[in-house]
């Protein structure tokens, strides 16, 4: 027997959920402690929080993940092989003509704009991951590669580029994958998957 060919990949733990919350920054000492509790599940570093429950029905819940949301940036969250970021977005630093709700969708898989405390949550949910191409991208570590993408997308739009919104838009609204010009658009081009 020969070995013809190898391919790396990354491939989800269908049994988990798995979550990483990312900061652009490090997190004070009080948002540690406060962090630190609200899980039993959780490892907090300077910049994130990362936690797995395992098994179904395990999950951290929206009143907790919101929780979570005001100490941090960004949210990844991978279950049974379903997607979601989440991106908080200061209102002041957006370009008064971006209009984030003319690209919300809510299909199976959604866009999302949601006032939390004095910030705006971009969530996109519920898409898939075409994890060769994710590897390709990010390498090893997808859910840090994606929280990275979150902090682009977000530094695109208060830039007033909007051509990743319309990628997700397309996505969630069309179930297709449209191409785009930024940095974001192109990453989330490649690693999406259409099911």
């Amino acid at each position: 027997m020969q070995i013809m060919s190898a391919r790396r990949q990354c491939i989800a733990d269908h049994s988990a959920t798995n979550y990483l919350f990312y900061a652009a920054k490090p997190i004070s000492k009080a948002s540690h402690a406060v962090v630190s509790r609200l899980s039993s599940h959780v490892d907090v570093g300077s910049r994130t929080a990362e936690i797995t429950y395992h098994g179904d029905y395990a999950d951290l819940g929206q009143d907790r993940r919101n929780k979570f949301l005001e100490h941090f940036d960004v949210e990844v969250r991978e279950s049974y092989d379903w997607w979601t970021l989440s991106v908080m977005l200061e209102p002041g630093k957006l370009p008064k003509t971006l209009d984030l709700e003319a690209y919300a969708v809510e299909e199976e898989a959604s866009l999302t704009f949601i006032k939390l405390g004095k910030r705006i949550c971009l969530c996109f949910e519920g898409w898939h991951q075409d994890y060769g191409s994710s590897y390709d991208t990010f390498g090893e570590n997808t859910l840090a590669g994606i929280a990275e993408l979150g902090l682009k997308l977000r530094a695109e739009l208060y830039a007033g580029k909007t051509d990743a919104l319309k990628v997700m838009q397309s996505y969630c609204a069309e179930g297709t994958i449209a191409s785009g010009r930024t940095v974001a658009a192109k990453k989330l081009s490649a690693i999406l998957e259409v099911v």
